[in-house]
């Protein structure tokens, strides 16, 4: 049980952590960096001094390992040339550079390897979460953070989570997707985008996505022993069809959780499927009673634990997933498939409001309504033109609550997500949302046509009988012209409560 304290996770001080003796330790300059012992950890030396924690892929060369990159990066001679180098890198890691007389701070593309960071006296800590900084210096709760806590929005959301770059304690600041950090200036920089993105031809473009997916996968098993959660959903399918030629090497398996049952369709669909393709399929009973002392290290991990939800499946999880094996998720797909506008058609203008509702509860919470302020301010004119609803799921919806998920269960597993890729996302973002809308997406049918046909002899993501009925009770409203009365209605709310937030009343 020792080991799954804060497995996973590093910590970068300018103080010695005893506590953090067992794990792996490298000093810069006044700095030490504590890296847990089951996460990857690699340096190299060039132009500048680079320590990478976790692991980084090359979907353009796929046989070279992480140090191999790192040495790559290493010989790099100006820090501008960074973002680009690491555009068509994938893989979950937090990459820090030592300069002449600075440390500098990125990660992966959707921040799935976390930074937190705070300044101590003009000393610079970070972490990948508030608690491990904690550890070497005392830390102090926000106002915020009984607010949060007691909130409507925590007791009625299971997957609750903060928009990146928000934090419940003074002075901590989280690394939002895309930014970089020097501790010198500990102020977060955008690098990303860096160039207009301009529209694709859909036909080339569903043959660079599907030539691009099938190369993140092949490098990621040449370097890791993978295992493949497998869903009746849209994300999993399509990462599917890209591992035609490397079945045989992987292991895929379903999750069984919650209430689910062998009816479900994310436990019926995947046996059914795994039968057809003859794939080596099992599924992993997560529905266990979690121990005290479990639960007592999983809420000490993060100060963000969802303890009832996410930590009752990682207790099923650690009693029979394979430890050796590296997950393989669907996650951050979504990016590209109209997660914030299902049905393609972007809104022209949007207003503080409009993303507050992405998330239902958010609105009611006034340091959540200003941290989306001050992302709005800083992304207004420098978008590249990016859809802002693409870059807002990305950067708060992955970056957030994708990312505090992956953090919670490094207790279990280390995870890959193919999607993690700022190319692989240019590429879907570039075509027209109408053929990537949320529901039966053109792009991922034609792209598995196109990979592994044979993946689509099972329906994916089929209504149930609820989903039928909303969209039932949809239609009549949108019919008697109710709806319009409804939406209506929310919308003088939103106003008013916006009203009453900017006036202070």
């Amino acid at each position: 049980m020792d080991n799954l304290k804060f497995r996973r996770q590093f910590l970068f001080t300018p103080v010695e952590c005893k506590r953090l003796e067992t794990w792996q330790i490298e000093k810069n300059d006044k700095y030490f960096i504590y890296v847990h012992p089951d996460c990857q950890f690699e340096k190299s030396s060039g132009f500048y001094d680079l320590y990478l924690i976790g692991y980084i892929l090359n979907p353009h060369a796929p046989g070279e390992t992480s140090k191999q990159i790192l040495d790559d990066l290493s010989n790099l001679k100006d820090i501008n040339d960074f973002p680009k180098k690491l555009y068509s890198l994938t893989g979950r890691f937090v990459l820090i550079i030592k300069t002449e007389d600075d440390f500098i701070f990125f990660n992966d593309a959707c921040g799935l390897r976390t930074v937190y960071y705070t300044k101590d006296e003009d000393n610079f800590y970070a972490a990948s979460q508030p608690l491990l900084i904690n550890e070497v210096i005392p830390l102090k709760k926000t106002k915020v953070h009984e607010e949060y806590f007691n909130s409507e929005y925590v007791a009625t959301v299971r997957e609750h989570y903060l928009p990146s770059g928000a934090t419940l304690y003074e002075n901590i600041f989280h690394l939002v997707p895309n930014h970089y950090v020097k501790i010198s200036e500990f102020e977060q920089k955008r690098y990303y985008p860096f160039q207009e993105l301009k529209r694709r031809d859909y036909s080339e473009g569903v043959i660079e996505f599907s030539t691009l997916l099938k190369k993140i996968i092949s490098a990621a098993n040449n370097n890791m022993d993978l295992a493949f959660s497998l869903t009746a959903g849209w994300d999993s399918r399509i990462i599917l069809s890209s591992c035609k030629d490397i079945v045989p090497n992987i292991t895929f398996y379903t999750l069984k959780y919650r209430n689910m049952n062998d009816k479900h369709m994310d436990i019926r669909i995947p046996m059914s499927l795994s039968k057809s393709l003859n794939l080596n399929f099992n599924i992993l009973d997560c529905q266990k009673s979690i121990t005290p002392e479990f639960a007592g290290i999983y809420r000490g991990n993060t100060d963000m634990a969802h303890i009832n939800d996410w930590g009752r499946i990682a207790f099923g999880m650690s009693k029979i997933y394979p430890q050796e094996k590296v997950a393989v998720k669907g996650s951050c797909s979504e990016i590209g498939r109209c997660a914030c506008y299902p049905d393609g058609k972007h809104k022209a203008n949007l207003t503080e409001n409009d993303f507050l509702q992405m998330e239902n509860g958010w609105e009611e919470l006034d340091f959540i309504r200003e941290e989306i302020r001050k992302w709005r301010e800083s992304i207004k004119g420098n978008s590249f033109n990016y859809l802002l609803l693409d870059l807002f799921y990305w950067e708060h919806r992955m970056g957030g609550w994708q990312a505090q998920s992956q953090l919670e269960w490094d207790i279990v597993q280390e995870v890959f997500t193919p999607f993690n890729s700022r190319e692989l996302f240019d590429i879907m973002l570039s075509i027209d949302p109408l053929k990537r809308k949320c529901e039966k997406p053109s792009l991922y049918i034609d792209t598995m046509k196109y990979l592994w046909s044979e993946v689509l002899n099972e329906p994916v993501n089929p209504y149930t009988f609820k989903r039928k009925v909303r969209i039932f009770v949809y239609d009549i409203m949108s019919y008697t012209g109710l709806l319009k009365i409804h939406q209506a209605a929310k919308k003088r709310r939103m106003k008013q409560s916006e009203k009453l937030f900017v006036t202070g009343n």
